[in-house]
């Protein structure tokens, strides 16, 4: 009797570019291409100080005509209002590699300090909340004197960042970033939204350990992290020299926000809540739609009627202080600019940070892990609000922009609050195996979470 044939059809693997064999597999070209990456950066390097110098150097006459005013503006639109929003939502959603890759200050940096003393990194350098503050204050200051508008304050603020980059590199370390592990104040922020990313460097501990002997050499990593207990995307480059290290290190893929869904109690850092909330939250939403609102114009009128045009408030120095970018008249709409910004900041902060502790019962612990699942939606706001720089110079333009911005911040809001949402839910389960089970913890901060997606979705739009 004759056998029936089975044809058996080949299974294609799913995912196309995006499977997990092509991930892998782009995290080992990226440790294989090291040579290619290094020229990459440094071409990014001089087209970074060419479009960040040039406009600044200009002479204000020809800084406002032909081709140089096209200069300025389209380095205006390029920092401002292309990468800041690019760069967040990047870190958002696939971690820090514009970090390891691509920013200029990591390559000057490095490159610094493999030519520089190597002098050991002091114990203040090493304070987790230092790279918090100088964001903080960096954000204050560039809003006071309109660093958006101005080469010469946009040199100041994003050149100043650099030349303290290239001083650390030439002080601190032997070939590493101590510049981006310890101080960059950006990093404080990208560290925070790269918990969220779905890409990540994944370590097997126990393939690692089990590497045949004798162990290859250590692994070149710039951020001067532990490769062998890597958990978290809280400090890693993404740069990639570490990807098949002992056959245990892999670029993988991984649920939206999986880190932050599996947070351990003695994992929740004070300082990081506090950068959440009055930083993430308050202090950026403040100064993306608050400075210039109504509350600093009546707050000027105040001080201008208590304090009087004196000349202490007229002087050079305060005018190049704070009103070199255009915006601010004197050093009075300054300060009324500052005492907005900072009130808004501390307000929004501690509402959110007292519905999310009253959503918890009063548990610290659980409020704090539950100001980590609001990252989502707080990133989301924060890149809206770079967004509008570039509506802003569309509208300069003669484009209708501003309508589409209602609709643009809708989406934008409700697919963080989404996942915001997600990541509390899953928090939730993870949390109920201790002793303190948390208990109609979701509503409450579901509410939380609309109130804030309200505040930002009905901002003021600029004018």
């Amino acid at each position: 009797m004759e056998r029936e044939q089975v044809i058996v059809f080949p299974q294609r693997n799913g995912g196309g570019v995006f499977a997990p064999e092509r991930i892998k597999a782009f995290g080992d070209m990226l440790q294989r291409r090291q040579d290619r990456i290094r020229k990459l950066q440094w071409g990014i390097v001089a087209v970074y100080l060419f479009l960040l110098v040039t406009p600044a150097c200009l002479p204000e006459a020809d800084a406002r005509a032909g081709v140089f005013a096209s200069l300025a503006r389209f380095t205006e639109a390029l920092f401002w209002g292309v990468w800041w929003p690019s760069v967040i939502l990047s870190m958002l959603i696939l971690g820090q590699f514009w970090c390891g890759l691509l920013c200029p200050d990591g390559t000057i940096t490095e490159f610094a300090s493999r030519h520089g003393r190597g002098l050991k990194v002091p114990g203040w350098l090493r304070k987790p909340a230092l790279p918090l503050l100088l964001f903080s204050l960096i954000t204050l200051y560039e809003h006071l004197i309109d660093a958006f508008r101005s080469a010469s304050a946009t040199l100041l603020i994003i050149g100043g960042t650099s030349l303290l980059s290239l001083c650390t590199g030439l002080i601190f370390g032997r070939g590493k970033r101590v510049w981006c592990r310890f101080v960059c104040p950006g990093a404080s922020i990208f560290s925070l939204l790269a918990r969220c990313a779905v890409l990540h460097f994944k370590v097997d501990r126990v393939v690692w350990d089990a590497a045949p002997r004798p162990a290859p050499s250590g692994v070149d990593c710039p951020p001067l992290l532990d490769v062998r207990r890597l958990k978290s995307n809280e400090k890693c480059n993404m740069c990639g020299r570490c990807s098949g290290h002992r056959q245990a290190v892999a670029l993988s893929w991984r649920a939206p926000g999986e880190e932050i869904a599996a947070l351990e109690p003695d994992e929740v850092r004070g300082w990081e809540v506090a950068g959440i909330l009055f930083v993430l939250i308050g202090l950026l939403y403040a100064v993306a739609h608050w400075s210039g609102g109504p509350w600093h114009r009546q707050l000027s009128a105040i001080l201008r009627h208590w304090l009087g045009e004196a000349a202490f408030w007229q002087t050079e120095a305060s005018r190049w202080l704070f009103a070199h970018g255009g915006a601010r008249s004197d050093l009075i709409d300054a300060i009324a600019a500052l005492a907005s910004i900072v009130g808004m900041t501390l307000a929004l902060g501690a509402l959110v940070g007292a519905g999310l502790l009253l959503a918890a019962r009063g548990q610290k612990k659980l409020a704090g892990a539950l100001a980590y699942a609001l990252i989502p939606l707080a990133g989301i706001g924060l890149a809206l609000g770079a967004m509008e720089y570039s509506l802003s110079i569309l509208a300069s333009n003669g484009v209708d922009a501003w309508s589409i911005l209602p609709w643009l911040r809708l989406t934008g809001l409700l697919t963080g609050l989404i996942w915001s949402l997600s990541l509390a839910r899953r928090l939730l389960r993870h949390w109920r195996r201790y002793p303190e089970r948390p208990i109609f913890v979701l509503p409450p901060f579901a509410a939380v979470g609309g109130l804030l997606a309200a505040a930002y979705q009905f901002a003021p739009i600029p004018a």
